[in-house]
């Protein structure tokens, strides 16, 4: 899947994009943080988008030893992690958001808390279980070091950006319409749906099931 370098960045960009669903941070963001300064704000979204980052770049590279160590074989985790990510583009394909990263308990967990970078903030809403079985899998189809180069660099960009907007949001408090969120959500899942199947397809094709 990954035959040249401009197909496995798209590729990377893409998926990571898409599970990330940065947009869909926001108002959890904002609802968490109400009571909190714009400094405060800042700081835990600089703070969160740090430990996120780090935990994601950490999978990135150990992924596929990880898989070696509990003796999964990369077509069976291909398949299991495109399963796992269609799921979760059926979920934003219907508005409910890229798998319930945030539950109820936590979100409250979270307005009570003074600080809520570390968690739920950067785990699991900036990096959850879908984010990194899909990062295991783009780890796994990184077949040199360009790719994973291209792989981490690509990861870094995406956590630049989704500090950027959550900086955005925490000076001017811009809150993102629900139906923007959930037009949005929608798009970005037919695209995820594409990238999934092609994962389940890579699986069972090196698996030699046919």
């Amino acid at each position: 899947m990954a035959d040249s370098l401009p197909h496995f960045a798209l590729l990377v960009f893409g998926s990571l994009f898409a599970v990330l669903n940065p947009f869909a941070t926001v108002p959890p963001f904002v609802a968490m943080t109400a009571d909190n300064t714009v400094f405060e704000r800042c700081a835990m979204a600089k703070r969160a988008s740090i430990i996120a980052c780090a935990v994601l770049l950490a999978f990135a590279m150990a992924g596929p030893q990880m898989l070696g160590f509990f003796g999964v074989s990369e077509p069976a985790f291909r398949i299991a992690g495109g399963l796992v990510l269609i799921r979760v583009a059926f979920g934003l394909i219907q508005g409910g958001g890229a798998t319930p990263r945030v539950t109820l308990e936590e979100r409250l967990e979270g307005v009570l808390k003074d600080d809520v970078s570390v968690t739920p903030l950067a785990i699991p809403l900036l990096c959850g279980p879908a984010t990194i079985t899909a990062v295991v899998l783009l780890s796994s189809e990184a077949t040199n070091w360009i790719q994973m180069g291209i792989l981490i660099a690509i990861i870094l960009m995406l956590y630049v950006g989704l500090y950027a907007l959550l900086r955005l949001t925490s000076q001017h408090s811009n809150r993102m319409g629900e139906t923007a969120i959930k037009v949005s959500s929608r798009l970005i899942g037919l695209v995820l749906v594409a990238i999934s199947v092609q994962f389940v397809l890579e699986g069972v094709r090196s698996a030699d099931l046919f």
